[in-house]
């Protein structure tokens, strides 16, 4: 097989609607002109365009203010390949053609959220790369945001968005009321895309999922995430009507606690005419209550393939009934994992994916089930560290003849 690329498509995090005047603006402690003394002031004397570039104060004391951002604007830290360190809380407010990206960031106290305002359904493209949320969430769930979340360490909270990508992120939401990673599309009628949830690392709480998503408008990359559950580690509704298939592919989930029954992967209210591909996942617990790895629940209407996924001993209900090839998945064995996932003892999960070519592993060798398998191992994002320039993730085909054009679609940040 020869693997030929003709074209590329490249969505860099950085592409901004740059306004003739634009100019970076510096911010630092005391600053005078031409520097600003604190970020609102920068803010406030911005245009769209501009970069906000951030001193930190001395002794990195954060800057301690709320941001209310209404322009297409970049926050970034002067010291390369730093954070800048703030205190607040950072809204967005919508408007069509806006972009805001934020790099960088490390907020000792505050979230990103949303301001008032409108758009047309994803009409506001946001970017928060590289950031470090000690005590905060990013919560952009509305359908006038398309967020890409990637490379984030949030530390206690948690992440919700309605249109775009969740990657490489770490994840402790275990002390929070509220799903660790949430990506609930409400609106139909939109162009179809793809929203990959890809090689995050998650820490849910007893009650909550630990990754959930519905959507109409959006087909679900679910892949190569460790998931860390009190009560359901991967939850998904819905589906669009499309000929693409979501797919919940290469992750690894335990109930490390847990009350009353806990579910690995659970799938319900799903879409007739929608597909769902549940593959090469594996299904674990340290908790000694009732668990049930891959589950149909109720409501379920979409055609849902459950096949080559690995689940531990201890299991209640393995495989629910009704999936169709639910007959190749390997059940009842040993399995026990390391504090980062990996296996400590793994039964026949090692080269026990789906055999197939496409889904190999980086040294070619038959593809493992769970987070560190095929070609989107969790190897890939962590660790992740600051930089001015990177690709964080590629879309492609996965399986390539002589003569076809190779369509690659990257999600990048250039500095």
């Amino acid at each position: 097989m020869k693997k030929t690329m003709k074209h590329l498509t490249a969505a860099a995090f950085a592409l901004l609607a740059i306004h003739a005047s634009a100019i970076d603006r510096i911010v630092e402690e005391f600053g005078v002109a031409p520097t600003y003394p604190n970020i609102a002031a920068a803010v406030a004397a911005s245009v769209d365009g501009d970069r906000i570039i951030i001193k930190n104060r001395a002794g990195d004391i954060p800057w301690i203010q709320d941001i209310t951002i209404d322009k297409s604007l970049e926050f970034l830290s002067y010291a390369n390949d730093g954070y800048f360190v703030v205190q607040g809380t950072y809204n967005i407010a919508p408007a069509n053609g806006r972009t805001v990206l934020i790099n960088g960031m490390r907020n000792t106290a505050g979230s990103v959220g949303a301001a008032a305002g409108t758009s047309s359904i994803r009409g506001t493209r946001v970017r928060v790369v590289d950031s470090y949320f000690v005590n905060g969430s990013i919560n952009l769930a509305s359908n006038w945001f398309d967020a890409d979340i990637v490379g984030c360490t949030l530390v206690n909270g948690s992440l919700s968005i309605n249109f775009g990508n969740v990657v490489g992120n770490d994840i402790d939401c275990s002390q929070v009321n509220d799903e660790a990673i949430s990506v609930n599309t409400t609106s139909s009628g939109t162009a179809i895309d793809t929203c990959a949830i890809i090689g995050n690392k998650v820490k849910g709480r007893v009650g909550y999922e630990g990754i959930f998503g519905s959507s109409f408008g959006q087909v679900f990359h679910i892949r190569n995430n460790y998931v860390q559950h009190g009560w359901m580690g991967i939850e998904v509704y819905e589906g669009p009507v499309t000929n693409a298939a979501n797919l919940v592919w290469n992750n690894t989930v335990t109930a490390y606690t847990g009350n009353f029954t806990t579910y690995g992967i659970n799938l319900a209210n799903t879409n007739a005419g929608s597909i769902w591909e549940i593959m090469n996942n594996v299904v674990t617990r340290t908790w000694n209550g009732e668990c049930r790895g891959i589950n149909n629940d109720s409501g379920n209407q979409g055609q849902i393939n459950v096949y080559f996924n690995h689940i531990s001993t201890g299991i209640s209900t393995p495989v629910s009934a009704g999936f169709t090839f639910a007959g190749s998945n390997t059940i009842d064995q040993a399995i026990t994992l390391n504090a980062d996932g990996t296996f400590l003892a793994d039964g026949a999960a090692i080269d026990g994916g789906n055999p197939a070519a496409p889904f190999y592993d980086l040294d070619l060798t038959t593809g493992d089930a769970g987070a560190y398998g095929g070609s989107y191992t969790l190897t890939n994002f962590f660790p992740l560290q600051i930089g001015s320039a990177r690709v964080y993730m590629t879309g492609h085909p996965f399986n390539v003849r002589q003569g076809s054009t190779l369509r690659v679609k990257a999600i990048a940040f250039d500095r």
